[in-house]
């Protein structure tokens, strides 16, 4: 059978042809019927069905170019648009595709999957869900050496491959970045300690408590602070006494003898700081006052001659006061500050306590 278009011999069964893709049955049947129609009607016929084929040509043309803009035409499978990934295109090398390959396992008990890159020779084998970067033919190459016998997910391949890291290095940096975020905010609160003390000690700023005050409050005295459980210590001297004997001892029946010689006996005394009371220990702007079941003690603190600062305390030392007093248990308290537009706590410890004592010192002169 020819072609009315081409002219091109089509086998008989054929339904359309090889060359221009006619439908030769439709021509067939345009034959049988227009076998009584004259020839200027058979050309005509001829001419709107080469229109007709014209046109088909076209659109399909038309619909090539359109599934190839979107990338769906049966010939192409979009490989150029997607990542790098161990199953398509080779992260190594960037320019082989990955063949899956299987091959005997150990002593050629089980089998083992692998992908190879049929262009870099790099193998990755499959460990369940994961694949292992085994194998490559230049160990010079950086991802080997910072990847090499490591097993990792997919998407963490594919993710290299696109110049990513791996889920525990990002791990990792995300740890370093909170660990790092942890120090600055160690550093930051340091600072603001630091600079409150520094305000504190030089009377620029005052510590104000809201509580009601536990003593009655002289004429311009304002209340600090009240710490509670804090134990008064004192040094105290303490007698110790040693006595010894000298002399040999006579025997005189079981049970009975006697002694020759004498006795003598060493008395020594020490200070060791005993506690004296426990209560509360009141700051004012003026004073420094313990208030215990025992003793009660009211400090001027224009008469402190000094202060030694201790982490849970602090020594005193005033004027017509022999002996030093211990206030012990001051950390206990926590005092609320604002810093730089910023709210944090700090224990009450000594040295806090101290510099309290010496701003309200400076703004008493």
């Amino acid at each position: 059978m020819f072609c009315p278009n081409c002219g091109t011999e089509n086998p008989p069964n054929a339904k359309f042809c090889y060359e221009c893709g006619i439908n030769l049955l439709d021509n067939i049947r345009v034959d049988k019927e227009d076998n009584s129609r004259d020839p200027v009607d058979d050309t005509n016929t001829n001419d709107n069905q080469t229109e007709k084929l014209k046109s088909d040509d076209i659109s399909n043309e038309s619909d090539n170019l359109d599934r190839e803009s979107d990338g769906t035409d049966n010939g192409s499978d979009g490989s150029e648009n997607e990542s790098s990934s161990p199953k398509n295109n080779c992260i190594i090398c960037k320019a082989g595709e990955m063949i899956p390959m299987v091959h005997k396992g150990s002593f050629g008990f089980g089998i083992k999957n692998t992908l190879e890159c049929n262009n870099c020779g790099a193998v990755f084998e499959k460990k369940g869900q994961k694949y292992k970067l085994s194998k490559v033919t230049y160990t010079n190459q950086p991802l080997w050496i910072k990847y090499g016998h490591q097993t990792l997910t997919e998407d963490e391949w594919t993710r290299i491959g696109d110049g990513g890291i791996s889920d525990a290095e990002q791990q990792k940096i995300n740890q370093e970045k909170i660990e790092l975020e942890k120090h600055q905010l160690i550093v930051q609160k340091e600072n603001d300690a630091n600079q409150f003390l520094t305000s504190l000690k030089n009377g620029k700023i005052n510590i104000t408590s809201n509580n009601t005050s536990p003593v009655i409050l002289k004429k311009n005295e304002s209340l600090s602070i009240v710490m509670h459980n804090i134990t008064l210590q004192e040094p105290r001297a303490v007698r110790q006494t040693h006595a010894a004997y000298g002399g040999p001892t006579i025997r005189v029946a079981k049970g009975v003898s006697f002694r020759l010689g004498g006795a003598s006996a060493r008395s020594e005394s020490h200070e060791e700081i005993r506690a004296i009371d426990r209560g509360s220990l009141i700051l004012t702007t003026k004073r420094l006052i313990f208030i215990g079941s025992k003793r009660t003690t009211n400090i001027d603190l224009r008469k402190i001659m000094a202060i030694e600062a201790y982490t849970d305390g602090i020594e005193s030392q005033r004027e017509n006061k022999q002996k030093t007093e211990y206030f012990k248990g001051t950390n206990k308290t926590i005092v609320n500050f604002r810093i730089n537009g910023r709210q944090s706590t700090i224990p009450l410890t000594g040295v806090v306590l101290r510099a309290a004592i010496q701003g309200a010192m400076v703004q008493i002169e």
